[in-house]
Order: structure tokens, then C-alpha cells, then sequence
């Protein structure tokens, strides 16, 4: 898509960004693409929501490590990674984010 010509920052209705999409399905080949290509990692979507957020989420942490490679910060969006990971019990999620230096709490 991306060499045909769709811009790599492009949003959907809902505000998502084609690295939120991809981290969002999981596609782990496609979010390390994206992020060689300059994908903005500091979107949020209109739910408040990060590709971080949405990697957490649905615990992938193969997407949470390339998005926090890249630089993503995980305390941006309505709620911070850190707290997502406290919310639905994924204590690895929490360790990944604190490991690279910033849990994103809001304690």
C-alpha cells in the first residue's frame, strides 16, 4: 500500500493511524515496516487510544518492544500503557514499559 502511494501517517474516521491499526491486529511484520518508514508513534485516536496502548492491550510484547524501540512514549493517549497493563492484570506488559524507563503511571 505504502509504495502505491498511501500516506504512512494517514488516519482513518476514527483516528487511527495505520501503526495504531496494525498493533491493534497484531501484525508485528507490518508495525516494524511501518516504524522503519517514519510512522508518527505519538498518535491517538479519537478513544483516546495509542498503537503503545493497543499493544498492551492485547499483550503483544514483540509490538510493545519495536513501538518503545522507536521511541513511543507510553504515557501518551487517555490512559497511560502502564495503567492499561495494571487494569487488565498483565504484570509483563507493566515490567516491558518500566524496562525501557518510563511506566507511564499516573501514581
Amino acid at each position: 500500500m505504502l509504495d502505491a502511494g498511501v500516506p504512512l501517517n494517514m488516519l482513518n474516521g476514527r483516528g487511527d493511524s495505520l501503526l495504531i491499526v496494525a498493533s491493534y491486529a497484531q501484525h508485528a511484520d507490518t508495525v516494524r515496516d511501518l516504524l522503519r518508514r517514519g510512522a508518527a508513534t505519538s498518535v491517538v485516536n479519537a478513544m483516546g487510544q495509542t498503537a503503545v496502548a493497543c499493544a498492551v492491550f492485547r499483550n503483544n510484547e514483540a509490538i510493545l518492544r519495536l513501538l518503545l524501540e522507536a521511541d513511543a512514549d507510553p504515557a501518551l493517549g487517555a490512559h497511560p500503557a502502564a495503567q492499561i497493563a495494571d487494569q487488565f492484570g498483565l504484570p509483563r506488559m507493566r515490567e516491558v514499559i518500566e524496562s525501557f524507563g518510563s511506566a507511564g503511571s499516573t501514581h
